[in-house]
């Protein structure tokens, strides 16, 4: 989405109607199966509720949420008015959602609390 300003005409369009295509099925298919297999994970061993590195883990995962809803909005407000697209915003909103799946999979495979 970062490249959306420097874009014209059909290209700008071609870019923001595939962005929107990855945010519907990749990216919220992605995010319901992780959030499935979450709780599933937690009813079949309702013990892992009592860990700490657990609470941090779904800190995270919530935070990560919000940073896709926000990015949801983004996308659906770029087709009203493509010229609102900042590369600084997306940039920002790609490197929080790497370090919030980064801190996961430490969490999960290091447990360390």
């Amino acid at each position: 989405m970062g490249l959306v300003p420097e874009e014209v005409g059909v290209a700008k369009e071609r870019i923001i109607v595939l962005a929107r295509r990855l945010m519907l099925v990749t990216a919220n298919a992605g995010a319901a199966v992780a959030i499935t297999f979450g709780i599933l994970a937690i009813v079949a061993e309702p013990g892992v509720l009592a860990r700490g590195w657990l609470h941090l883990k779904l800190l995270l995962v919530l935070l990560m949420l919000l940073v896709h809803f926000r990015l949801y909005q983004r996308i659906h407000a770029l087709q009203e008015a493509p010229l609102n697209a900042m590369r600084r915003e997306f940039s920002i909103m790609h490197g929080l959602i790497s370090l919030f799946l980064l801190g996961i999979l430490i969490l999960v495979f290091v447990k360390p609390f």
